[in-house]
């Protein structure tokens, strides 16, 4: 079945454009156009469309009211901006409703590469309901005693880069909130940005400062609605991973790029959880009753439950704000590196290999079931024989030795 793309612009010279550029996709999408928000809306009614891409600028409902109106009536349909404008609180307004916010003029195959990307995800689960959950997260839950130390920070005269990206490494929905903004193309960065010391210095504070003391990227986590989470023990596990995965990055010769992308990837990497937490209560509070009960792991238990898996859920979230595919393929595989986006990549292999090694190197439980590394996937990429040697590292820098 061919995929639905709705374009939606009240400039019929700019969707005449796209209706060109976009000639050679006719066979494998079945594409919409509306030059007003009202057409749109009565063809999504008709049919829901897998992907919107809106103009910002538009009279009556604009870019962002628009796709908050998408986001609230058919949550499952991925949300794509494009604008002309820098200005900066357009750009907060719009961080909510949409995925992504590219910048137009596009360059060739822009837009394309991007619609085709998150089209991919599709590949993770065919689950409609558990799709629509995910894409309707418009806020990611944060520990509220770590939100408070970053809030303090950045009201502070002296708030310096280096703290709050140390703040924010602590929280993986933080992380993840920021990431997705500086990645957007409002920046025009070259390049993808992993590294939150980075992300940071070019948002900068003040637009981190009203991003998050005047519009409220952020939600609270309510962690007492949930027992036996245990979210600041899966924060500084998360933490740990994101080091180990950095330290066997280095051990493999990866270079900063790919250093950077296995940290946030085991940073990341159980974001999955927090979605499925906010997004079905219910649900995963049983996933984590049967977890106690039958003690096997929260992955195993999710994938019968859902069919799914926290892995596939963040994963699947990442991709639609745009994140680097190396980073999304390295959190969909840190269970199981080659059932992710394709074939095992180094990055998915190292924050697979880095998640198992924090797992028994920090037990908290010692009746807990294991979390085995999956030596025939790490074989593949010629890295079974690697384990001991990482261990040893991971361990010297549990200790406090200098190996990142």
């Amino acid at each position: 079945m061919r995929r639905r793309i709705l374009f939606v612009d009240d400039e019929p010279q700019l969707l005449a454009g796209l209706r060109r550029m976009l000639w050679d996709k006719r066979e494998v999408w079945d594409m919409r156009f509306a030059e007003a928000t009202a057409t749109a809306l009565a063809m999504l009614e008709a049919e829901p469309a897998d992907v919107v891409v809106a103009d910002a600028r538009m009279p009556g409902l604009d870019g962002p009211q628009f796709l908050e109106t998408v986001r609230r009536r058919w949550p499952g349909a991925a949300r794509i901006i494009l604008s002309g404008h820098s200005d900066r609180d357009f750009v907060f307004r719009s961080v909510r409703p949409c995925h992504q916010f590219l910048a137009k003029p596009l360059a060739p195959g822009e837009l394309v590469a991007a619609i085709e990307r998150v089209l991919r995800l599709s590949a993770l689960f065919t689950d409609e309901s558990l799709r629509e959950t995910i894409a309707s997260i418009d806020a990611l839950p944060a520990l509220p005693a770590v939100l408070a130390e970053l809030t303090e920070e950045l009201r502070s005269q002296n708030a310096s880069v280096k703290a709050i990206a140390a703040i924010l490494s602590r929280d993986v929905g933080l992380s993840a909130g920021l990431l997705k903004l500086v990645n957007s193309a409002f920046f025009g960065l070259p390049r993808r940005v992993s590294g939150l010391e980075q992300a940071v210095t070019l948002l900068g504070l003040e637009t981190l400062r009203a991003l998050v003391l005047a519009h409220g990227i952020y939600s609270r986590f309510d962690a007492g609605r949930y027992p036996g989470f245990g979210l600041a023990g899966l924060f500084e596990h998360s933490l740990r991973t994101a080091r180990f995965a950095r330290l066997l990055a280095g051990l493999e010769g990866l270079d900063r790029d790919g250093k950077d992308a296995c940290f946030m990837a085991g940073l990341l990497h159980d974001l999955g959880k927090l979605i499925l937490a906010k997004g079905l209560e219910a649900t995963y509070n049983r996933i984590l009753g049967l977890t106690r009960e039958r003690n096997e792991t929260i992955y195993e238990v999710e994938r019968e439950v859902l069919g799914a898996s926290h892995a596939g859920v963040g994963a699947y979230l990442l991709g639609l704000w745009g994140f680097e595919e190396t980073v999304v393929a390295g959190v969909a595989g840190h269970h199981a590196p080659a059932a992710g986006l394709g074939p095992s990549t180094p990055v998915a292999a190292l924050t697979h290999a880095a998640n198992a090694l924090d797992h028994a190197l920090v037990v908290v439980h010692p009746g807990y079931a294991p979390h085995a590394p999956d030596t025939q996937a790490l074989a593949a990429l010629g890295l079974a024989g690697r384990l001991e040697a990482w261990r040893e590292a991971c361990r010297n820098l549990l200790q406090g030795g200098d190996g990142e």
